[in-house]
């Protein structure tokens, strides 16, 4: 696991609290990671608008993160394709250990400094794309092998870190540097850091999504609503709220295009 530097900010005897104090005070100390965040929008913005240019131009925003870091990466390339229709011509990701570091464990895979080169070589990474490397500690061999392989081919690089001044900076611009502090569990990265992380990703996502086109207004056009009921509902809701259509004529329109939400916005926007 990804480990922040050890700092004695929270040497307390947590293990003698009540639930309600331990509960109340995880919480209020996430209040860092949001703060962490907000310092880092400029960096965020850099990144957003690298990430747009490499799609457009063909290229893919690859994540690369071990652990937590490379689980919380691997959900948001997951959730993008039912979400947006952005699959992995767009976004992809590797993680140490490979898709079985996805359900459990794996320790050392984070120390091998081949695999993620390997793995990135195995989805014919060039220059077009954009690598960006997730390690809380700033420094996993994992993470920091795949950036340097991606700068000799041209690619450009990214980072996000819950450290400054680590090594994922050197080969990374922008660096976004989430201070987010001591864990309440010392060293246990899922939390703060992890929160600070996920938080990025989903404003690195969301807004790429946006700027691409794959949403109207504030509703997802792009959501592949055919999957289920509650995603047929939804994009029916959409067209009567978004265009002042009943539920009959809504569903109709769908039915049309087999529940493609987006070509069935077109088809309203030009027959308007």
């Amino acid at each position: 696991m990804d480990e922040t530097e050890d700092i004695n900010e929270y040497s307390m005897d947590i293990d003698k609290w009540g639930i309600y104090k331990i509960a109340e005070f995880i919480h209020l100390s996430d209040i860092k990671a949001y703060e962490a965040v907000g310092m880092q929008m400029h960096n965020i913005s850099r990144l957003i608008e690298f990430a747009v240019n490499s799609i457009i131009s063909g290229g893919r925003v690859v994540y690369v993160g071990a652990g937590t870091s490379g689980r919380i990466a691997a959900q948001d390339v997951i959730e993008l394709k039912p979400t947006y229709g952005l699959g992995k011509e767009s976004f992809d990701y590797i993680i140490a250990g490979g898709v079985k570091a996805l359900s459990r464990s794996i320790e050392g895979s984070e120390d091998d400094h081949y695999e993620s080169v390997n793995a990135l070589k195995a989805i014919n990474l060039n220059k077009n794309d954009l690598v960006i490397g997730i390690s809380a500690s700033g420094n996993t061999p994992f993470v920091i092998s795949a950036l340097n392989f991606a700068s000799e081919l041209g690619c450009r690089t990214a980072g996000i870190t819950c450290n400054s001044g680590k090594q994922i900076s050197k080969v990374s611009d922008p660096c976004i540097e989430l201070i987010t502090g001591a864990e309440v569990i010392q060293g246990s990265t899922r939390m703060k850091a992890g929160t600070a992380q996920k938080m990025v990703l989903n404003i690195i996502s969301t807004t790429v999504a946006i700027k691409l086109g794959r949403t109207y207004k504030n509703t997802m056009s792009n959501m592949e609503a055919w999957y289920n009921q509650k995603l047929r509902s939804r994009a029916l809701s959409i067209l009567v709220n978004q265009f002042g259509l009943n539920d009959d004529e809504a569903l109709n329109i769908l039915k049309k295009f087999n529940y493609d939400l987006s070509k069935a916005i077109k088809y309203i926007n030009n027959k308007n």
